[in-house]
């Protein structure tokens, strides 16, 4: 707090916003950033399409397979039972244990009597088995028991009758396996791996040319004209991309350093008959009003000239560690001695964040400059600000707030425009027009951001996202 502050402040803590603010899941931040990013949508859109035709595929010759491979089994039944009769019923009664055990042994078919008393389970009913058992009964014309448990032991049994006797055909259950195989299974994860693979090649191949231009825009944004994007690989239509970004960036540059060179030129040729005039005016006219008067008019007029040089200024800032309630401190601390003008902060603050600190400075000292100008308390002549600090994951929010008449809807989203005053909802107070401007810019080259609105109760809340020292952030707990 600042030292003519009273240790109970008459108006109620301002509204933390950002520290309450509800915060996505871990799981939706990051595949909602993986879903919002060119490169993950296209690779996951490609690898969705293989994987659509490989099961289409899968299923197109699963179908075309069921019919040959009940006919095929069908066959296979019926020539095994078959046999199993002929066998049995041409067979010596002293050759018939032998010619069973050959069985056992050379095909891995099992024969057993069936008995009254035999416990079985009816084989479950697929489209195959369906099929299946249709079609042995068709071509044995009789109607045979299938089962998939006998006396507890499981696998495929077959009851049929041998002249006037009944039994069991015990087969492998592989016999009617319906699926595909392991090797269809080790096929399509082999080839759901390529797809994928392939895939993001592809969306490599796609992405990493906007990419590029992504990063030079956003480079170029900020001021710097450095970054030029090859203009002879890629493709023919990639290559025109390049080159015409190039030329309007060299353009930019160009235009930037004139206009740089210009107001500058302005500036120094503006400021020194202006210097001249406030000698003169106060040493020639004898009005003291009046002299003040035009002194003021002259300040006024060298105030503009350094908000446009502020303005114009195109120099990246040098980001750096800063403690931002020692900076705020030291601000109010300016501040102090001002009757009119009263700033609360929580004295337990803390935040470390990146950013250039002078720059940062001239920031809350533009801002509370703005606030004395258009927020001043209604019904007194006071300006009261409260400065919350609070941090958010990789992020730290430095918010001022004013309890002034507030801005209208409509006039939030022209504040940061160039030359816009919201004069019409706040006061008549003569400006440049260029200091949220100014705010806004210099944030945007800090990697920051700048968020205005009306803060509940009355006022004008600025909110100023910058990111965090990784200095500060601490380490996940130890499970």
């Amino acid at each position: 707090m600042s030292a003519n502050a009273p240790a109970q402040p008459p108006k109620p803590p301002f509204d933390p916003a950002p520290a309450t603010l509800a915060k996505p899941s871990l799981a939706r931040r990051v595949f909602g950033g993986l879903s919002g990013r060119l490169y993950w949508r296209t690779f996951f859109l490609i690898v969705l399409l293989v994987l659509a035709s490989l099961a289409g595929w899968f299923q197109s010759f699963r179908v075309l397979q069921l019919g040959p491979q009940v006919e095929q089994t069908s066959r296979q039944i019926t020539s095994l039972i078959d046999l199993t009769r002929i066998a049995l019923v041409h067979a010596a009664p002293e050759y018939r244990t032998a010619l069973l055990d050959e069985l056992v042994k050379r095909e891995d078919i099992y024969i057993y009597p069936r008995e009254a008393s035999d416990q079985w389970t009816p084989m479950a009913h697929t489209d195959f088995t369906r099929r299946l058992t249709a079609s042995v009964d068709q071509r044995l014309h009789e109607k045979l028991d299938f089962a998939d448990v006998v006396n507890g032991r499981s696998g495929l049994w077959i009851g049929f009758r041998i002249e006037r006797s009944d039994y069991w055909l015990l087969l492998d259950r592989s016999r009617i396996d319906p699926s595909l195989g392991e090797a269809w299974i080790i096929w399509g994860v082999l080839a759901t791996l390529l797809a994928m693979i392939g895939a993001a090649i592809i969306a490599r191949f796609i992405n990493r040319p906007l990419r590029d231009l992504s990063i030079a825009t956003a480079m170029v944004r900020e001021g710097d004209f450095s970054q030029q994007l090859n203009e002879t690989s890629g493709t023919q239509e990639i290559r025109e991309v390049n080159r015409g970004f190039n030329r309007m960036a060299r353009a930019l540059q160009e235009i930037d350093q004139d206009r740089a060179l210009m107001l500058a030129g302005i500036s120094h040729d503006i400021r020194t008959p202006l210097a001249r005039l406030r000698l003169e005016a106060e040493l020639s006219v004898p009005d003291p009003q009046a002299r003040q008067d035009i002194i003021a008019d002259i300040e006024q007029a060298d105030s503009i000239i350094s908000k446009f040089m502020e303005y114009a200024r195109t120099a990246s800032p040098v980001r750096e560690s800063v403690d931002l309630p020692d900076l705020v401190t030291k601000i109010m601390a300016d501040y102090s001695k001002d009757a009119d003008l009263r700033i609360r902060m929580p004295s337990n603050a803390e935040a470390q964040a990146l950013a250039d600190p002078l720059e940062l400075q001239r920031i809350i000292v533009n801002l509370i400059e703005n606030a004395r100008r258009y927020g001043r308390t209604p019904g007194s002549n006071r300006v009261e600000l409260d400065i919350g600090i609070s941090k958010r994951s990789n992020e730290v929010c430095l918010s001022v707030r004013d309890h002034g008449p507030g801005v209208t809807a409509d006039h939030l989203p022209l504040l940061t425009r160039p030359f816009f005053r919201g004069n019409e909802a706040r006061t008549a107070a003569k400006g440049t027009g260029l200091g949220l401007a100014i705010v806004d810019r210099t944030i945007t080259r800090m990697a920051g951001r700048l968020e205005i609105s009306n803060a509940k109760g009355g006022g004008l809340m600025l909110r100023i996202w910058l990111q965090r020292d990784p200095a500060d952030v601490l380490p996940p707990p130890q499970l």
